[in-house]
């Protein structure tokens, strides 16, 4: 079999040629130099074979000699295939004006991501790479070499070492590099530290300051625990009292729990939605109707094709809708209350800070009626209880002048 692109492009036929003197017909083709290839028998007095077009043509004067007929089974080729393309020219002006539309959109930026941040909020550095062209819609070639923008970028941008610019597709990705700069010391003026609740002292650890109180003491909302004042009666010095105090403070929380509880729940039924992704921009294509859900959880799903970097503007969406529904369960008396109490533990480890920990619990009542369950349940809890409060009025040490 022979078939090469030159046969391809000046266009070629199959033939079927039928008489008794078929062979003789094949022979005196190939003297008068037609070029005939994939020849092959069909039947006792016919054969079928393909010819270039040109030499088709001059196939009837050897035809009218050995008494021959032809039949042409299947036309192949360029002009051919320019002929069938003439004839549905829509489909060709939709297919370049398509191929149009992918270049000029792929020529665009369509998103700009910003990565390394830190201290600078990204919405700044998007700020700033919008002065010097970077920014959705934007033509790229328009825009300067990625070096030049990377300097551009560091220059606006005093608060970053290094900027990275990297154009992939239609995608500009922004690579930042803060500045390291050593973190400046709180400045804190001279104070106590005092206490916010009424509590019962279980730790106290002073670093810095004179301790006011002992473990297991009783202390009041407001009072001293680390005084800043160190030194006697005759030097003293006012500093910033630092220290770690724990104490024992009580709650009394009281929570409400219906005994009928609404929770959702899948059914197993979902719909697809099928979307055109042209930029950013998605159109849906497929089902049209509406959905047969009130309620339903969304998922989506994207295809962007890409290759060596390249990522294409064109893609494909793919959104699943799952139906839910609204579940009602009843609860007992006693699931109510553990709900209540883990609700109300909860709520006051929350109130309580950092670190708290409850110590011990009891639950001082609990009823049911109109449909919950009222639970009152008091609270020992461990928690950070040391505040800071300024000092006013800083005691100065006597100066002491000495003549000689």
């Amino acid at each position: 079999m022979r078939y090469g692109l030159k046969e391809w492009t000046e266009g070629y036929v199959t033939i079927t040629v039928r008489g008794k003197r078929f062979e003789r017909f094949l022979n005196m083709a190939v003297r008068e130099g037609l070029r005939i290839w994939n020849i092959r028998r069909v039947g006792t007095e016919a054969c079928r074979c393909d010819i270039l077009i040109k030499d088709y043509f001059r196939l009837r004067p050897l035809m009218r000699e050995t008494g021959c007929r032809s039949h042409v089974e299947q036309r192949e080729g360029f002009p051919f295939w320019l002929a069938r393309l003439r004839r549905r020219s829509g489909l060709a002006i939709g297919a370049f004006l398509f191929l149009v539309g992918l270049y000029m959109l792929s020529s665009f930026i369509w998103t700009v991501e910003v990565q390394g941040t830190k201290q600078l909020s990204p919405e700044r550095v998007m700020q700033v790479a919008e002065q010097i062209g970077i920014k959705e819609g934007a033509w790229k070639v328009k825009l300067k070499e990625p070096l030049h923008l990377q300097r551009e970028l560091t220059s606006l941008l005093p608060e970053v070492t290094w900027v990275g610019v990297t154009i992939q597709g239609t995608k500009v990705t922004l690579q930042v590099v803060e500045k390291d700069e050593p973190a400046k010391p709180i400045v804190t003026g001279p104070r106590h530290l005092v206490a916010k609740k009424r509590a019962v002292i279980q730790t106290i650890l002073p670093e810095a300051g004179r301790s006011q109180v002992t473990v297991n003491q009783f202390v009041e909302k407001g009072q001293v625990l680390i005084s800043g004042i160190i030194g006697n009666d005759e030097r003293q010095k006012a500093v910033s009292a630092k220290g770690t105090i724990r104490g024992e403070v009580w709650y009394i929380s009281n929570a409400s729990v219906p005994l009928k509880q609404s929770h959702t729940r899948l059914t197993g039924e979902k719909q697809d939605q099928q979307y055109l992704v042209i930029g950013p921009y998605a159109v849906q294509v497929w089902p049209f109707e509406k959905l047969p859900f009130s309620q339903y959880e969304s998922k989506e799903k994207r295809f962007m094709p890409g290759y060596a970097g390249y990522t294409s503007p064109v893609g494909w969406k793919r959104v699943t809708h799952e139906e839910i529904v609204q579940t009602q369960k009843e609860l007992t008396v006693e699931e109510a209350k553990a709900l209540a109490i883990r609700f109300a533990r909860e709520d006051i480890l929350r109130k309580a800070g950092k670190d708290a920990s409850i110590q011990q619990e009891k639950v001082l009542h609990a009823t049911s009626e109109n449909g919950k369950v009222y639970v009152s349940i008091h609270f020992s809890v461990i928690e950070d209880i040391g505040v800071e409060q300024p000092i006013v009025g800083v005691p100065q040490t006597p100066e002491v002048n000495s003549n000689s």
